[in-house]
């Protein structure tokens, strides 16, 4: 294979009288860059060498007047037509994860790093010569990279500049050196904590940040029997070149590298190491659990999937429920500033104004989860991330006629995914607003004595997660099926539900241990027919058991709709399990079924269902 095969755009580039301090702003605007060529000129984009996030944190004083042609590298320029084995050995060489790309001119064609090289060895078909992380990791010096989360940002610093170290793995303590995080020059480079020879202020220095503070909190490990190929996905999806490796008490015993993953595909094993068996891969989700992905139509499809149940329709319209009024943040406020918000005023859902004060949008719980859990890999989930609010409004939000059933503002909901519509009146003007909830709750008044749990609930696997499922695929699950709460069951016991308005407000991280894990020990049979003697050790970030609400009362299938409403507003949660005599779960009734329960019997529906069987 050649460097062509392999090669990406270089998406920005500096020039030599550049100042060293602006290339914070550069990786900061760039997250996924690392590495920048340094041209002579824009016109011929002939390259003089190239700096990466270390020159970046060079400095060490706002004031420094370095400039790009004093701390660049330059070398190695690799060519498109060089093996990528060759391009390996080069940047082994230097001790840089990416370099430039140039012709036989010298001029820039693109940029190549080593998670490249892995992405374009896995596309061909390319098999790793070693199987387990235990055949190429690496142990010399791993003691050095390791530092107390108490310790200096001076000496993190000075590791990853002088050392060229491409992280720093924070343990507990040097006694007990279980991973809590990880630094890199990212983290430096987005928090600007290094800046440790700031000007005097009030007649005394500044004390540098300790390690605790810039570090990325969790981090994913590998074990000596984790396949190669496992770990080479994991650096490409999140971008990390260091996982730490530890034993069987979670201590770290070397670390395995980007270097390490190509060599594996290159050179195989490395001399000396002895192969462990790679461990059993962990049990799949089974197939009926798994979630099933819907064309366009799917809300609607699902709508008119389930039978209709006996039925009163609320004798009311849009204008009778409306509400007068809704708290509302700006649109440039941040997402942290809006789940105080929720919490604050006691709701689950903020309209979203421009600076005209015109309803652009809205958040809610649900469009916050794109926020705090879909976005990126676990350890690197945020809930106070600065993300504004555009990152997660729902900007589709339906307009109703105030004179509108409330099977049709049902109806609108569900077709356009929306959580809360607009009331018009006749000539355009804005009479109230109408939320999921309202309309769950005139259901609910309307059908009392009418309709049963089991006439609407959710039932079989789609109704709940097993409690150690992860927490990416709980939420997963509840986006695929459109359903804003699950419940939490391991085939004999409701533990309690999972709900969508409760997420975001669920402590992601322990002041003492960071980001929170658990320890499942699995023990399963080595031989079929034997004893019980395999112990299989999964440590998880976060699970369905630490996101759900311990629900003190279930419902039973022949309870009244008004009881299911009652227990849902009294536990504070968007669903209700419906369980047996025996407490075994049967299914699970949410304010989204209920929703759809309106929809059904929507005139708009029906015309709709009409329109498509005159077409067919």
């Amino acid at each position: 294979m050649k460097v062509w095969e392999a090669v990406k755009d270089a998406k920005v580039y500096v020039l030599p009288e550049t100042p060293v301090t602006s290339l914070r702003e550069l990786f900061r605007r760039n997250e996924d860059v690392k590495v920048v060529p340094v041209v002579k000129d824009e016109r011929s984009m002939r390259v003089l060498g190239f700096v990466t996030r270390v020159e970046a944190i060079l400095p060490t004083s706002h004031r420094s007047k370095l400039r790009v042609k004093d701390v660049m590298r330059e070398f190695p320029l690799l060519k498109p037509d060089h093996s990528i084995e060759d391009a390996y050995e080069y940047l082994k060489e230097f001790n840089v994860s990416a370099a430039p790309v140039v012709d036989d001119d010298g001029r820039l064609t693109g940029v190549v790093s080593l998670g490249d090289l892995i992405e374009a060895l896995i596309a061909s078909g390319v098999k790793p010569r070693a199987e387990t992380v235990s055949e190429v990791m690496t142990t010399e010096d791993v003691e050095d990279m390791i530092v107390e989360p108490g310790e200096r940002v001076t000496r993190v610093w000075s590791k990853l500049v002088y050392r060229g170290y491409p992280a720093v793995i924070v343990v507990r303590s040097r006694e007990d050196p279980v991973p809590i995080g990880i630094v890199t020059p990212h983290d430096l480079v987005r928090k600007g904590r290094w800046f440790f020879h700031r000007e005097i202020i009030a007649g005394r220095h500044p004390t540098p940040a300790k390690a605790r503070r810039i570090m990325t909190r969790g981090v994913l490990v590998a074990r000596p029997d984790t396949r190669i190929e496992d770990v080479a996905k994991i650096m490409l999806k999140t971008g990390f070149r260091v996982l730490p490796v530890v034993n069987d008490e979670g201590r770290v015993i070397g670390i395995v590298r980007d270097f390490d993953i190509v060599r594996s595909f290159i050179e195989g094993r490395k001399p000396g190491r002895v192969k462990v068996a790679p461990a059993p891969k962990p049990m799949p989700v089974a197939e009926e659990e798994k979630v099933a992905y819907y064309r366009e139509s799917a809300l609607i499809q699902q709508v008119q999937a389930v039978p209709k149940v006996e039925y009163a329709a609320p004798k009311l319209t849009a204008g009778d429920i409306a509400r007068s009024e809704m708290p509302a943040i700006t649109i440039n406020d941040t997402v942290e500033h809006a789940r105080k918000e929720l919490l604050r005023r006691k709701t689950d859902y903020l309209f979203v104004v421009d600076e005209a004060g015109r309803v652009v949008g809205y958040v809610s719980p649900w469009t916050m989860l794109k926020a705090i859990s879909l976005r990126g890999p676990l350890w690197r989930r945020r809930v106070h991330e600065r993300f504004f609010i555009d990152f997660v409004m729902n900007r589709n939000i339906p307009r109703v006629r105030e004179d509108e059933p409330l099977e049709n503002v049902a109806y609108a909901l569900i077709s356009s995914d929306s959580e809360v519509a607009i009331v018009e009146g006749k000539d355009g003007s804005i009479k109230g607003f109408i939320t999921k909830d309202d309309l769950v709750r005139a259901f609910a008044r309307a059908n009392a004595g009418r309709v049963k749990a089991e006439d609407i609930m959710v039932a079989g696997r789609l109704a709940y997660v097993h409690p150690h499922h992860s927490m990416a695929h709980t939420i997963n699950k509840m986006k695929m099926l459109a359903l804003d709460a699950l419940a939490v069951y391991d085939g004999s016991r409701v533990y309690g539900v999972v709900s969508v308005n409760r997420i975001p407000f669920v402590a992601y991280e322990d002041a003492r241990v960071a980001r929170k894990s658990r320890r499942l020990i699995w023990v399963r049979k080595l031989v079929k027919g034997g004893a019980r003697k395999g112990r299989f050790v999964v440590v998880a970030p976060f699970l369905a058991q630490d996101l759900m609400v311990e629900v003190s009362e279930a419902v039973k299938p022949d309870d009244d709709i008004m009881k299911v409403i009652e227990v849902m507003e009294r536990e504070k949660v968007n669903g209700v399990p419906v369980v047996d005599e025996e407490g075994r779960l049967l299914g699970i009734v949410t304010k989204t079924t209920i929703l759809r329960e309106m929809a059904r019997h929507s005139k708009k529906l029906e015309e709709r269902l009409r329109e498509e069987r005159a077409r067919a």
